[in-house]
């Protein structure tokens, strides 16, 4: 069934979020969710919500999910206006997140506002972001100008009705050139501050025991996209490399790889 992400996570019992980005990929993490029984969440970018097309969430993501037995989130990622954050409660995501972490703070703060009253009136769960989580393709000083502050994470979330803060600590989107510094105490100064559930965006390329102590320190959520990518690609490359021509069987090789992703994952962050 389709649940909204408060009823899958708190900041005691954190979780993955995973990235839609192929059919292979969401056929994955479907068969995975459902064949261990357990609460997944699922969550699509504005770039691949176009890439897939509104049309394959709407008629076969959307209603699939609803109808499974296991409780799964569908959440919108990094929309970028009202208007994005409208079409994904359209299209029936449980959850949307509204990034206005480009833009100076109180008119995030403006925007965001706008962003949790169309989330509140569809009754499902919202998010943002304070301080900016750029690409890992930023320089060390541009990392550095947009962590997050403590007192800026204070001020939006006693301003926005929200339910998960995404936030700045190292992490970045894509493919790390570097090993990432995570700022495991910014994180918990972070959590002490604020009163939602933490999200970190960019998981691929942290270190495992640097996720492990981010859950602890007050983490909830943890993006991970482009290690499904990989995964994708790694099982495409792997069946070519065997000199597999049919297209279902290199698909199938695809999903095994994304598989064998999301079971190491999850079984990082197991009870």
């Amino acid at each position: 069934m389709l649940t909204d992400l408060t009823r899958v996570i708190t900041s005691n019992r954190p979780r993955f979020a995973y990235n839609v980005t192929s059919v292979e990929g969401f056929g994955a993490l479907l068969d995975w969710g459902e064949t261990h029984q357990k609460a997944m969440v699922l969550q699509c970018s504005e770039r691949y919500l176009k890439d897939l097309g509104e049309d394959f969430f709407r008629r076969l993501v959307v209603p699939r999910l609803d109808e499974s037995p296991v409780p799964f989130v569908l959440h919108l990622d990094h929309a970028g206006s009202l208007e994005a954050v409208l079409k994904g409660l359209q299209i029936g995501f449980s959850s949307v997140m509204f990034d206005g972490s480009t833009k100076p703070l109180n008119e995030n703060i403006a925007l965001s506002q706008q962003a949790a009253k169309l989330a509140r009136m569809a009754e499902v769960s919202f998010e943002a972001e304070v301080g900016h989580v750029g690409g890992a393709e930023d320089g060390d000083e541009e990392e550095a100008a947009l962590f997050t502050r403590v007192e800026d994470a204070k001020a939006f979330a006693e301003a926005v009705p929200l339910d998960f803060l995404a936030v700045s600590v190292g992490n970045a989107h894509g493919r790390y050139r570097r090993p990432p510094k995570i700022q495991l105490d910014r994180i918990a100064d972070l959590a002490a501050a604020v009163s939602v559930p933490l999200v970190l965006h960019g998981g691929t390329g942290i270190p495992l025991s640097d996720l492990v102590e981010a859950t602890r320190r007050g983490m909830a959520k943890i993006n991970l996209g482009t290690e499904l990518k990989l995964a994708w690609v790694a099982g495409v490359q792997s069946a070519l490399a065997a000199g597999e021509t049919e297209l279902d069987r290199i698909r199938a090789g695809a999903r095994q790889s994304v598989t064998r992703v999301i079971q190491s994952m999850e079984e990082l962050l197991a009870p």
